[in-house]
């Protein structure tokens, strides 16, 4: 078994795939069932998933035809075809880690409201890796001519050095795509620890929105493998690399849908596990109109005018862990808020008062009708 390394890359694929697609169902079953609402970030978790699948895929074609084996104990025919599908695997997993930061991105933009500058480096990141994922993937391809000199597709070729590839693939992975996987981790954090809100859920919050720097390290450690693409024993070498790259396209994309689940978590659990809460969304009725996101700068449909630099948190007025302020609603001769109840035939109308005070000293009031606020986590 130590010369033969084809089950552990057909189990290893099968099982963190299938570990990342179930993480991907929940995300949409929260996402269409319980939010009402999926948006292009959910889209583009799918098409990862399938870039993932296509990987494992076509490694295990690569395994029935002798790939994680010694190169010396394989036919011609088996080399050539191993080696095809071997390589042939490489552009679908790049993609499957590549596509979810576009979705983490989507994410914070949504959520965070970043200012220009920051709006723009969140999705100049992405784009970045993704163009740099391309051109190694043209270079994997035409670092040989013809092309299936590779593979001994061809009698005759000639290829340039298999370390233009290598060294270009370590610049991706360890260099670019980790420090976003970074990046898309730390830049909620800083966001959140500048908001007025409880410790506990400030590090809930960033943690479910920073587990992404997880993916981080997997690329850095892969990245350790790429040499393999250089050695004589291809078939064999290569099959550590096939494994670390399904570890890291499913840590980011596992990474990416973590913070999406609260929502069936409380309904599962009844209570807040992350935020520490004892409410439960089952007190709530999901067929009303909900913007369906946990999203920290939406706050229903009330109108707010939101600008480049204003961060906002949606809440639930009466959550002990975010009330700090007293209501600025006018009162009437009783006391009580004028707007804080009112009975239309069947139907009950709840206002919420949202008051969320960021570091730069810029305090947002807004008023929420029809139970339209959603909680971050």
């Amino acid at each position: 078994m130590e010369n033969d390394k084809g089950p552990a890359i057909k189990a290893a694929c099968i099982t963190l795939w299938m570990l990342g697609t179930v993480f991907v169902c929940l995300r949409l079953f929260t996402r269409k069932h319980i939010m009402k609402n999926v948006h292009v970030d959910d889209y583009l978790i799918i098409l990862a998933t399938a870039f993932g699948w296509a990987n494992t895929a076509t490694a295990i074609v690569a395994v029935a035809h002798g790939s994680g084996r010694h190169t010396d104990t394989l036919t011609l025919g088996q080399q050539g075809n191993a080696k095809f599908y071997t390589i042939l695997s490489f552009p679908f997993g790049v993609l499957s880690f590549t596509i979810p930061k576009f979705a983490v991105a989507a994410l914070l933009s949504r959520l965070l409201n970043p200012s220009r500058v920051h709006h723009a480096f969140l999705w100049g990141l992405p784009w970045l890796c993704l163009i740099s994922v391309i051109i190694c993937i043209i270079i994997l391809f035409a670092q040989c001519t013809p092309a299936a000199f590779m593979w001994g597709g061809a009698p005759e070729g000639k290829c340039i050095s298999p370390w233009v590839l290598i060294d270009f693939s370590i610049y991706t992975g360890a260099a670019l795509s980790a420090f976003t996987d970074l990046y898309l981790a730390i830049y909620p954090a800083m966001i959140l620890w500048g908001l007025q809100i409880n410790i506990r859920k400030k590090t809930a919050l960033s943690v479910a929105l920073g587990i992404g720097s997880i993916s981080c390290g997997v690329a850095i450690y892969k990245s350790t493998r790429l040499d393999s693409l250089a050695s004589p024993d291809f078939i064999y070498d290569t099959a550590v690399l096939v494994i670390w790259t399904a570890a890291e396209a499913t840590s980011t994309v596992i990474a990416c849908c973590i913070p999406i689940l609260q929502p069936l978590v409380e309904i599962l659990f009844g209570r807040k596990i992350l935020s520490g809460s004892s409410s439960s969304y089952k007190n709530y009725d999901y067929h009303n109109d909900r913007s369906g996101d946990m999203e920290l700068s939406k706050i229903g449909r009330s109108g707010i005018q939101h600008t480049a630099r204003t961060h906002t948190l949606g809440s639930r007025s009466g959550d002990p862990d975010l009330d700090s302020q007293e209501s600025i609603l006018p009162k009437d001769s009783k006391g009580t808020d004028r707007k804080k109840a009112q009975m239309h035939g069947r139907h009950i109308t709840r206002t919420d008062v949202i008051t969320v005070t960021y570091d730069d000293r810029v305090t947002i009031d807004s008023e929420q009708k029809d139970q339209g606020v959603t909680t971050a986590m």
